[in-house]
Parts: C-alpha cells; sequence; structure tokens
C-alpha cells in the first residue's frame, strides 16, 4: 500500500513543484539579496495548499550530506519495530572517521527507537550504521533499499550509496529532498523525533540532543553538513495554521548560516504575507446565452476555491475578475462540460484562475417535432375548416 501512496505523492509533488510562483509573490533573488541568505540552493513549500512559495536552483544536483538520513529513517520506520534490540558490532562502527557520533560500543544492545532517535537529532553516524547493517546485512545491501524507495517516489535525480550521507555518490536536490521529507512526515513517529530536541536513550543511558539549539519558528529539522555539500538544513513550521517545509542547501561552512537562513525566511513570511482566498467557492461568475431554448440565459458558478500567498497588505479592491471560454450554451454541449475559467488578475498579473462547467440540464426546441406539431395542426385545422363549410353549405 505505500509504494501506491508514495507513487501518488511523486506525482503531486511533481507537478507541485512545476508550477510557478505567483508573480506578486516571492522572488528567490530579491529574497537572497535582501535577506542576505548564505544557502546556494532552497525550495520553500506550503505543505497545507500544496504550492511552492520560494525555490532557487531547486533542481541543481547537489551533496545532501546527513539530510540523507531522512530516507534511512524512512526506510527503517517502514521495516522494523521500535522495541527491536540492536546487537553492537565492530562494523557497525567503523570508518566513521570524522564523523559525528554517538559513541556507541562493540556488544552494546541498543533499541531500534533509541538509535532512531541518535540518528535523527545529533546525527550520528554509528547510529545509522548500525540501523542499516542490523536490517539489511550491509551497508551496499541497505544502500540498495534506499534507492528502490527512492525510485518509487519517482525521483531521478537522488542515489544514495550509504546511510550516513557521506559523500561517494549520495547526492540530490532540493525538490527531491522535499518529496522525501513529504513522504517521511506522513509517518507519526518519524514526525516525532524530528521534532524532538533532546532524547534520552535508555538502553545504553546515553543522551541524543539536537544538532542546533531551538529557533522561534523551526518546528521540526534535520541537519547535514560535509565539506563538498556545505551546510544543510530540511525543517518545518507552522505560521499562521498553514504548514511549511524547507530544504535549505549549501551553506557556508564556516557558520550556521542553515538555521539562520531558514529562520530569516519563515520570519519574513510571517510578517510580510499570508494566505489568502482569492477566488470563493459559489461565485456568480458568468452568464451565458442560451441558444435554440425558451430558456434565454443560464449562470455558471465557481465549484472551487483558489488561494495563495500574498503580501498581507494587498488592496482586494482591485482584483479584477474575469470570464474567458464559451458565450453561447448550444444543443451539442451537455451538462459536465468545462466551458470556461474563472480569472483573478491583479494589475495585470494573473492571481489564479478555477474552471467553470455547465450544470444547468437545459431542454431544447425540438425543430422537428415542432414543425410536425405545426403541420399537423394545420392539418387538423383544414380539415375542421372543410366540416364547418360543409355544414354551412347544407343548411
Amino acid at each position: 500500500m505505500h509504494k501506491i501512496l508514495s507513487i501518488l505523492l511523486a506525482i503531486a509533488i511533481s507537478c507541485i513543484l512545476a508550477c510557478p510562483t505567483s508573480a506578486i509573490s516571492l522572488d528567490a533573488a530579491q529574497m537572497v539579496s535582501e535577506l542576505n541568505l548564505g544557502s546556494q540552493e532552497f525550495l520553500l513549500l506550503d505543505a497545507t495548499h500544496n504550492q511552492v512559495v520560494l525555490s532557487k536552483d531547486a533542481d541543481k544536483v547537489v551533496k545532501v550530506a546527513s539530510l540523507s538520513k531522512i530516507m534511512t529513517a524512512i526506510v527503517i520506520l517502514e521495516n522494523r519495530q521500535l522495541d527491536d534490540v540492536v546487537t553492537i558490532t565492530k562494523p557497525m562502527i567503523s570508518n566513521l572517521y570524522d564523523y559525528v557520533v554517538i559513541g556507541l560500543r562493540v556488544g552494546q544492545k541498543v533499541t531500534v527507537e533509541d538509535l532512531l532517535y541518535a540518528l535523527m537529532l545529533p546525527s550520528a553516524g554509528d547510529a545509522a550504521q548500525a540501523l542499516a547493517i542490523s536490517t539489511s546485512g550491509s551497508i551496499a545491501s541497505f544502500a540498495e533499499v534506499m534507492n528502490q524507495r527512492t525510485a518509487e517516489l519517482g525521483l531521478k535525480n537522488t542515489h544514495f550509496s550509504n546511510p550516513t550521507g557521506m559523500d561517494y555518490d549520495n547526492y540530490s536536490t532540493a525538490s527531491d529532498m522535499a518529496v522525501i521529507l513529504q513522504e517521511a512526515l506522513n509517518n507519526p513517529t518519524f514526525v516525532q523525533i524530528f521534532e524532538t530536541s533532546t532524547w534520552e536513550m535508555k538502553s545504553i543511558n546515553k543522551t541524543a540532543e539536537k544538532s542546533y539549539k531551538p529557533r522561534a519558528h523551526i518546528k521540526g529539522g534535520k541537519t547535514g553538513y560535509t565539506g563538498q555539500a556545505g551546510r544543510c538544513l530540511a525543517s518545518t513550521a507552522t505560521i499562521e495554521g498553514v504548514d511549511y517545509l524547507l530544504i535549505n542547501l549549501g551553506a557556508d561552512a564556516k557558520t550556521s548560516n542553515h538555521i539562520n537562513d531558514a529562520e530569516k525566511l519563515y520570519a519574513y513570511i510571517e510578517e510580510h504575507f499570508e494566505h489568502q482566498t482569492i477566488i470563493k467557492k459559489g461565485v456568480l461568475a458568468q452568464t451565458l446565452q442560451v441558444k435554440d431554448s425558451f430558456q434565454e440565459t443560464t449562470q455558471l458558478y465557481t465549484e472551487s476555491e483558489f488561494s495563495d500567498l500574498l503580501p498581507a497588505d494587498l488592496d482586494h479592491d482591485k482584483i479584477e475578475y474575469i470570464y474567458e471560454g464559451m458565450t453561447t450554451i448550444t444543443r451539442d454541449i451537455t451538462p459536465g462540460t468545462k466551458v470556461g475559467q474563472y480569472i483573478a488578475k491583479y494589475d495585470g498579473t494573473e492571481l489564479g484562475r478555477v474552471d467553470l462547467y455547465l450544470r444547468d440540464e437545459i431542454f431544447f426546441l425540438d425543430y422537428p417535432t415542432i414543425a410536425c406539431f405545426i403541420a399537423g395542426g394545420a392539418v387538423i385545422a383544414l380539415i375542421i375548416a372543410c366540416i364547418i363549410r360543409a355544414l354551412i353549405r347544407r343548411h
């Protein structure tokens, strides 16, 4: 079942990422300059309404460091139980060099739950390898499962060679990582881990702590860093009831720009923008003429609404609503047919549009039948006239 849902999600997100943002909404180049952003690639998604708010080089293939661990967590949560116990072996803690570790030791028995928190909070490489090897037998076999899930999501620009995020043959894009994070957020356990700052690993008496300090807007997050990837962050926020998802990559390795960038973007959205309904459902959009019917006109009403993230001070009185489509309903147009679109524009810039459909059952004039009635009536009238004339002559 999860494969079917994953495919549907990938299709939906692919469509989302292909849609341009509103022309009067956020501009990536302007934001980079105005907010002094250090991230080289990013994608900000309004997850509540499935709309891209802002993106910069979101399809550029780059290293994503420990953001790879989000896919590691997906695979583990789909294949293991939280109370499973992993016995630590030497391969699980080997070849990690200068990467972050939680400090696992050979022979320790650790629950999958504790290892997941170590994986996601401090981004422990030894926890990642312990989960991978205990699940698939080897790093390579586990990477195959990661790539299989990537393929199920329909992602073409992502590949994993390990569960830790080490640079060699591990790469993705901001848009692909947005799909992966969206998939992970469908799992309540992942959400809980993603939004947790501190976790007591009771099975080995250690504390797993988030790799960054809490910020005002960042609700959940996963950091990543390597020399090639720079500083990366996958995060979420909720602003005025709207859920946002942000992937920002390639920030300067000497600073914490990845965290600062996310906070700046979320704060800017909160201060200057709000989600507004531009086209409401049930609005009379157009009245059309009807041909060949006693019903002279029919009315078209909007059946859906359109909303977007727009400047908070947008003057709604300046929004212009335009109808585009058929002007006359003829007998060959049946109920349920799309006949036009209702479009909202602001200062010449299109904000959004909704489709309009003919819903009225219209009864058109049947000319052959009418002709028969007329002809029949004429014959009857003639017969009656003849009868009356004959009666008159008799008298």
